[in-house]
């Protein structure tokens, strides 16, 4: 299992593929893990690779605390270390809003986003605050139930193991992030991101709503939505073939760019 050392802490993270052009994915919070993106990154187009950072299971916490900006500052240390050529950055629900803030902190590291049912601010969010609360008081043994919500259609053997992995995950640590999360608010930092971003939407996602979705299409100038119908907050998991068409696509618009750039120097 590979490790980079960032900062001094070791953080874990899956790789997959030998393409030139790198994407990084961040998953979300609530005890996720790189397991989430195992089939999104199988199914890369060719020519790319995959990067899956760990931040609650197998890494250390980062030196100054678990929190968005930590995370997001994490993302542009990796990108660093192992010397990625302005990658995609793609990130689920907390992960996108890491992303979208290292988009804004850090654009001369990214060349796009793909932020995954996110958004950019909590506002009219009383769920995510209940199921913090619910957290807090009861510990790992809330993570079944608070977990059964980031899936429409569950997904059988891999929701045992996601929430097998969610109640290892530290309590505090997830408890620090969901409560910075709640305190972030970036829609007025938005314009600021200049990559182009995939925002993708679980039609049946009961956290993240087209509210959500339209403030990010709204606030980031060259954004595109892809709605997967069928899926809930995880589309990369109940929908993988729908959700791997879309980043498939929106990956080969950026290499056109690319391609067009070049041609005109």
């Amino acid at each position: 299992m590979p490790f980079v050392s960032l900062r001094g802490a070791n953080v874990h993270y899956l790789h997959h593929g030998c393409g030139g052009r790198p994407i990084v994915f961040l998953h979300g919070g609530f005890g996720s893990s790189s397991e989430l993106w195992e089939l999104a990154m199988a199914g890369l187009p060719q020519g790319w690779s995959g990067y899956a950072i760990d931040n609650f299971l197998r890494s250390d916490a980062p030196p100054e605390g678990y929190s968005v900006p930590a995370l997001a500052a994490r993302v542009a240390d990796f990108i660093d270390a192992l010397g990625l050529d302005r990658p995609v950055v793609a990130g689920h629900s907390m992960g996108g809003v890491v992303a979208q803030l290292v988009g804004i902190r850090y654009p001369e590291r990214v060349s796009g986003l793909v932020l995954v049912c996110t958004g950019p601010s909590m506002t009219s969010h009383a769920m995510a605050r209940a199921w913090c609360e619910q957290l807090a008081e009861h510990g790992s043994a809330a993570m079944r139930e608070i977990s059964a919500n980031w899936f429409h259609t569950v997904p059988g053997t891999f929701f045992e193991d996601y929430v097998a992995r969610a109640c290892a995950a530290p309590v505090p640590a997830m408890l620090a992030v969901q409560r910075s999360l709640i305190e972030t608010d970036l829609r007025a930092d938005l314009g600021r991101i200049g990559c182009p971003a995939l925002i993708v939407h679980g039609a049946h996602d009961q956290g993240r709503t087209m509210t959500h979705m339209r403030a990010l299409l709204d606030g980031i100038r060259d954004s595109r939505l892809a709605v997967m119908p069928d899926s809930g907050h995880s589309p990369m998991v109940e929908t993988p073939a729908d959700f791997s068409l879309a980043l498939g696509d929106f990956l080969s618009g950026l290499d056109e760019r690319r391609l067009e750039a070049c041609s005109t120097v």
